[in-house]
Parts: C-alpha cells; structure tokens; sequence
C-alpha cells in the first residue's frame, strides 16, 4: 500500500471517530434537554463536555497529528469515568483514532514534555462534565394537573453543598388531586452549566493557540523562514 494510501485510510478513520464522538454528544444532549431535569443551558454544557475529544481529533487534522493521541485518551477517560452505555460508545472513536495514528507513515513529531503533557490534557476533558456535579443541589418539583409547574423546594433533610458526586437519583409520586412530585438529589443548576460550557471553550482555545503545528516541532531552533514572491526576504 502507497504512503498516500495509508495517509487517506487514516484521514477516514479519524473523520469516522470524529462523526461518532460529535453524534454521542448531540444523543446526550437531547436525552438531557428532553429530561424533566434538563434545560438548553444544561443541553449546551453536556454538549460542549461531550464533544471535548472529538473537537481535539478536528483540531489535529488541522498539522497537529501529535494531538491525535490525546483525542483518543479523551474518549478513554471520559469512558471510563462514566461506565454507562454512553460511557462505553467513548471507546469506539478511541479505538479509531488508535488506529488512525498508528498507521502514520511516520510518527508524528511530539511537543517537548509529551510524555506527561499527553494525558494531563486527556484528563482535563472531563474537568467540565465534572464542575456540574461539583455542588449538591437537591431539588423537588411539583406539577399540577394540567402540567404547569406548581413550585419547587428543596427536601426536608436532603445533602447540600460541596461534594463531587457523579449523577443524580431521582423519585416521582403523585397525589390524590393529580399533582406529581419530581425530586432530584442533585439537579445542575444554571451556574454549573454556564461554568462547565466556559470551561469546555476555553479548553478548546487554549489548545488551538498551544499546541504546536508540525511544522513548529520540526523546524530548527532559530532557524529562518523564507517567505517567496519579488520582494522575498529572509527573516
């Protein structure tokens, strides 16, 4: 198989892993936006989080192959953080973006201090799907009849304040007069997810403005750039 061909198979790889993580991500922000729970903003935070390794596979097609790796050690994080049905999808793409790289026809050039740089930015994926469990935020909400919501409270003797506790368990029981009572043990509220969308788009600048292209890696310390055209000149 020519250079060519290993490098097209490898583009589609990454292109499939990249389609898979993006529609894992939108599938969990309908499922959230269509909970009794759920709301755009808390849509848009699970959207953001999700996307996170998807977004660094997009990123590394732009010469920035070393980044490729950290895609798939994303989706392996985030997979094994959540041992869900949702959780074990992650491994698909991770498992092709694996592939992808190893059938580079050459490795790819690694930034200084990649040995450690690599997972810590892997780890830091699921930093924003973390902040919307950061704080308990017990909650119960009662629904008339006629579906409009009546009020809510927060239960007599429920767990409040700091604690990272992944999920939530809820309960719903209705009364004689037709009102349903939904109660939560940890709803995401709007700061949660306003700051774990945050989060999510600043991981994302900060990986397109730091992580050096290929050419950066191979490029001689100090060595000149050469521009072509009339006036070229040496800089």
């Amino acid at each position: 198989m020519s250079t060519y061909s290993d490098i097209k198979n490898s583009r589609r790889l990454v292109w499939a892993g990249i389609v898979i993580g993006y529609g894992l991500a939108v599938g969990v922000a309908a499922a959230n936006l269509s909970s009794d729970e759920g709301t755009p903003l808390t849509a848009l935070a699970f959207l953001l989080g999700f996307s996170l390794p998807a977004s660094l596979a997009l990123i590394s097609l732009d010469r920035r192959p070393s980044l490729l790796p950290v895609a798939a050690m994303g989706a392996v994080v985030q997979g094994v953080l959540l041992i869900t049905s949702v959780g074990l999808v992650e491994f698909v793409p991770a498992v092709l973006w694996y592939l992808a790289a190893q059938r580079r026809p050459r490795a790819a050039a690694t930034p200084p201090g990649a040995t450690w740089l690599r997972p810590l930015s892997a780890a830091a994926t699921v930093i924003p799907l973390l902040v919307m469990f950061a704080h308990l935020d017990p909650m119960c909400s009662v629904t008339g009849p006629d579906g409009t919501m009546v009020r809510t409270y927060v239960a007599e003797g429920a767990r409040e304040g700091w604690a990272l506790e992944q999920g939530s368990s809820s309960s719903t029981s209705s009364s004689n007069d037709g009102e349903t009572t939904r109660c939560a043990t940890n709803t995401i509220v709007w700061w949660e997810a306003v700051a774990s969308a945050g989060l999510s788009a600043v991981y994302v600048a900060l990986v397109v403005a730091l992580w050096p292209t290929s050419e950066q890696l191979t490029r001689p310390r100090g060595a000149s750039r050469t521009f072509s055209g009339p006036n070229a000149r040496r800089v």
